[in-house]
Order: C-alpha cells, then structure tokens, then sequence
C-alpha cells in the first residue's frame, strides 16, 4: 500500500516535470538544506535558552514568542521543498533505511509536542526568572536529540543506498 502511494506520488506531473530539468533535483534539496538550516538554528537557540546555557539575559518568554513565527514559517519552507524533493525520488526511498528513520523521528517531534507542548512552551512566560526544572530541561533534550537525528538520518538518505533489489524485500 505505501509503495504503491510512493509511486503514485513520484509520477504526479509535477514531479515527472521536475525530475525532466537539469536542475530541479538539486535546487529543490539545496533549498531543503538552506531552510532546515534556518529552522534547525532556531530550534537549537530555543532550547538552550530552556536549558540555560545561552542568552540567559534574555528571558525565556522572548526567545520562544519572538521565535515560535519564525520556526513555522522556517518548518512550513523546510516541509514544502521536501516533499518536492521526496516526490522526485518516492519509490526508491520507500526503500532507504534512512528515510523510514527520519518519517519515525518526525513522528516522535510530534510526541514531544504533544507532551511537552503544555507543560513548558506554551507556559514560557512562567519559566522567566527561575531557573529550568527537570521537564523544561527534559523537553529541550529531547528537542535537540529529535531534531539532530531527523538532520543526521536526512543526510543518511543520500549516502546510504537501499540495499540492492530493495523490491524483493516489500
């Protein structure tokens, strides 16, 4: 059933287009690579704000208001361009070890957000002027480690191959 999605999805017209131009494959992963750049930045500065061992003369409730908008916007960019550049190469994904660990490791950023969302980043204001407890500073390591292992295992995609006649495994 999702190989089957992966096909259908790699041979939308826009794809098959795309993967036509000389350059749309390596625009639409550099522009992935710019904008998790960006957004990875944020996320990094949020946390070790929460952690307390950077911008400790700014309170807590700045750095996570003035850059929740940013890091939507630097999420939505960074998603946009990779689904370009998984609709470009979906079937032979399908098959990669990496990718299924990045797809598992985003369903973990969505955990996280679930438990943590309450208890620490929508509380930030509460945080100022007192030093991180053990779940403000649970919730950033946990943060930090998702996200470097979605960066690590994304990189893994493009220089791990699937193993050879991947479709003798399905």
């Amino acid at each position: 059933m999702l190989l089957n999605f992966t096909i259908w999805y790699q041979n939308i017209p826009l794809f098959s287009w795309l993967r036509d131009q000389v350059y749309g494959y390596p625009i639409a992963l550099a522009s992935h690579l710019v904008f998790i750049s960006l957004f990875a930045a944020m996320i990094v500065m949020t946390d070790l704000r929460l952690l307390g061992v950077a911008f400790r003369n700014q309170p807590v409730s700045d750095i996570v208001n003035q850059l929740r908008a940013p890091k939507r916007i630097g999420f939505v960019l960074a998603a946009t361009c990779g689904l370009l550049v998984f609709g470009l190469k979906s079937e032979e994904y399908y098959y990669n070890f990496s990718f299924r660990m990045k797809v598992l490791l985003f369903l973990l950023v969505g955990v996280h957000a679930l438990v943590f969302r309450g208890p620490v980043y929508n509380r930030a204001a509460q945080l100022d002027n007192q030093p991180p407890s053990g779940t403000v500073k649970l919730a950033a390591v946990i943060s930090m480690l998702l996200w470097a292992g979605i960066i690590i295992a994304g990189r893994g995609i493009g220089y791990i191959p699937a193993p050879l006649f991947s479709h003798h495994f399905e």
